[in-house]
């Protein structure tokens, strides 16, 4: 593990100056132990890895499947900005070019920050945000789990039509070139925050517009076609009568209609 560490060390940019990096073999969930961190005082730009998780948690509430052979990371913010949605869509397109950069193959985002390679997806995001009596949040702990190698076995029957990897077969040094990629990209990109520099990354990714898709709301399923999305991350959908919406994340799930 302490070879790995350094490795990892020794691929970073620049731009990760401030990064405290902690690294495990297994965890529960990167989330809930920098979380504890941060309630006992660790400072900006504390990151927890590993290359498991037992209990690793998805949006909504669900769990998040994160077998042995994925990256887990997760990484301590503390903006001076509310906008947490600002901070997922960072992370996706930061975690979208450190995939890139280590697959040589083009990336895209489904809406709001699922990442898709060859039309399968390879990664999730969850932020986390701590408010106390401030507008702004006492720390947002940004979380990305990234399939590096399908598990031995193949991926759970729920997850075999959705799921993909970035690698058929781990590459050597893979982990670490694949860390500290995501770890540059993620200072990176934070450090362009306010002026929402990730924007036109996001944008050019962005997968489903033009498309058939599905809203999902309140356990009804209406059709509909993606159409736009703005500075907000707002999606504009045209239903099947040819009336149009705005819709926010928090809201809806998208998900690409078979075949489209």
């Amino acid at each position: 593990m302490d070879n790995l560490y350094q490795d990892i060390l020794s691929r970073l940019t620049p731009d990760a100056d401030g990064v405290r990096l902690h690294l495990f073999d297994e965890v529960t969930s990167t989330n809930d132990l920098l979380r504890a961190a941060a309630e006992q005082g660790a400072p900006e730009f504390t990151v927890y890895a590993a290359q498991r998780q037992t209990a690793g948690k998805g949006r909504q509430g669900r769990s998040f499947f994160s077998p042995q052979n994925g990256l887990y990371l997760s990484i301590l913010f503390r903006p001076q900005m509310a906008d947490a949605l600002a901070l997922t869509t960072m992370a996706a397109v930061a975690a979208a070019e450190a995939v890139e950069q280590c697959c040589g193959e083009t990336v895209q985002i489904k809406w709001v920050n699922d990442l898709l390679l060859h039309g399968r997806k390879i990664c999730g995001i969850l932020a986390e945000a701590q408010f106390s009596d401030k507008p702004v949040p006492d720390y947002v702990i940004v979380g990305i789990g990234i399939n590096l190698t399908a598990p031995q076995g193949g991926f759970p029957p729920e997850l075999a039509g959705i799921a993909g990897a970035v690698f058929r077969e781990m590459p050597e040094n893979a982990y670490a070139v694949c860390a500290a990629a995501l770890i540059s990209a993620l200072m990176r990109n934070y450090r362009g925050l306010a002026g929402k520099q990730y924007l036109s990354g996001y944008k050019a990714r962005l997968c489903v517009l033009g498309r058939q898709v599905t809203v999902l709301e309140n356990g009804a399923e209406q059709p509909a076609e993606a159409l736009a999305v703005d500075d907000d991350l707002r999606l504009l959908v045209r239903y099947a009568d040819g009336s149009e919406q705005w819709r926010s994340s928090g809201e809806i799930r998208i998900r690409l209609t078979a075949g489209s």
